[in-house]
């Protein structure tokens, strides 16, 4: 077996299989999760290795064990369902890029995986940590049943969680946003008496945000309008809030709560306001260990760290009681109509993965938690 080091100058024959890989999978019939899996396991199955495993979420993972008394860190990535045809999703290859519908979203960072596995296979690499790769079964239903299942069986068997992206290189999840899931329920014109004049759901719906603008202008905070639907006798909003500090998102909400009742007087009509669901925030602190060792890792790559949010998948990982964080492998953009990749420091973005596999120091985390745990008992007794 070899050191990471003594190996990562050979990473760079390994870009040009990856393109390959990313460009075959985007042109599968993505909605058909056997399509997907079979693609995933046929490259797996091609380089000899038997010691993977399906769960009954059709979750694939694979562990690379290196030494039982290290640390085990999970990387994983998501199979997903889109709903673009084939058709739509044609790869352009350029000089410098290879754009499509799917390649930067769906499709570079299964083949980034599977070239870090491939990688660690042939070259016999040795890490200082063991790693556990999983493929995230998100198709259909299935999109956070997958993620339960696999926690409630294998989280006891690793210590940290990566999510692996395909863009943007520099990008460190550290931090999932809260939320609060609201159902605005309007009674409609029609159901109130004729004679009375009212103001349209439109002219509601304006007055609404306006009030929530106006009143909680808080940076990392968004009121979405996820679902307006029509009936016979009143109209219903889907209403999404989200917020970066759990104290902002109790506030917003209260001034959701507050701006209800005063249109609703105001205007003389019944509004009716659920909440359908809450998620609070969860987050590693920039000034963690374990986020100082991976910007140490990005600086040495002259990568400029910046903290985004995470997001669901990482977000219940951290909830489970394990750190996790995301990080990408490319330069690139999505927008509504394209996608892509920029060519020119994939390698560096493997080798970012990499490293962070190897030289994570998740011991010196806990001890130093539990130093300063004694240290507060102390302080307390004395």
């Amino acid at each position: 077996m070899f050191n990471l080091e003594n190996k990562l100058w050979k990473l760079e024959k390994y870009e040009d299989e990856l393109l390959s890989t990313a460009i075959l999978y985007n042109q599968l019939p993505l909605k058909m999760l056997d399509e997907q899996k079979n693609f995933i396991l046929d490259k797996i199955k091609e380089l000899g290795i038997k010691n993977w495993e399906e769960d009954s979420k059709r979750n694939l993972f694979l562990p690379f064990i290196f030494d039982k008394n290290k640390s085990t860190i999970l990387v994983f990535t998501t199979i997903d369902e889109i709903e673009n045809p084939l058709t739509e999703r044609f790869v352009r290859v350029e000089k410098d890029k290879i754009e499509g519908l799917g390649i930067a979203s769906c499709s570079f960072k299964i083949a980034s995986l599977l070239t870090i596995i491939k990688f660690l296979y042939l070259e016999e690499i040795r890490l200082d940590n063991n790693v556990i790769f999983l493929f995230l079964n998100q198709s259909g239903k299935n999109k956070f049943s997958g993620l339960g299942e696999f926690l409630q069986e294998q989280i006891q068997n690793f210590d940290f969680a990566i999510k692996v992206n395909g863009i943007n290189l520099g990008d460190l999840g550290n931090r999932s946003l809260g939320k609060y899931l609201y159902n605005l329920r309007l009674l409609t014109r029609n159901s109130i008496h004729k004679s009375i004049k009212s103001p349209s759901t439109l002219e509601i719906l304006y007055n609404l945000t306006s009030s929530l603008k106006e009143n909680s202008n808080m940076e990392g905070t968004s009121v979405n309008i996820l679902k307006l639907e029509s009936f016979e006798s009143y109209t219903q909003v889907i209403l999404e809030i989200k917020s970066q500090g759990d104290q902002d998102l109790e506030i917003i909400s209260e001034n959701l709560r507050s701006a209800v009742a005063e249109l609703a007087n105001k205007y003389k009509i019944k509004i009716k306001l659920n909440l359908l669901s809450y998620i609070p925030t969860s987050f590693l602190p920039v000034n963690h260990p374990l986020i100082e060792q991976i910007k140490d890792i990005h600086n040495s790559l002259k990568l400029q760290t910046r903290f985004i949010p995470l997001e669901k998948d990482e977000a219940l990982i951290i909830k489970s009681g394990i750190p996790a964080i995301s990080l990408a492998v490319a330069k690139g953009e999505i927008s509504d109509d394209t996608e892509y990749i920029e060519k020119n420091e994939i390698i560096k973005g493997l080798i970012q993965i990499l490293k962070v596999l190897d030289s994570l120091f998740i011991e010196d985390f806990y001890n130093k938690e539990i130093n300063d745990q004694i240290v507060n008992i102390n302080d307390e007794e004395r």
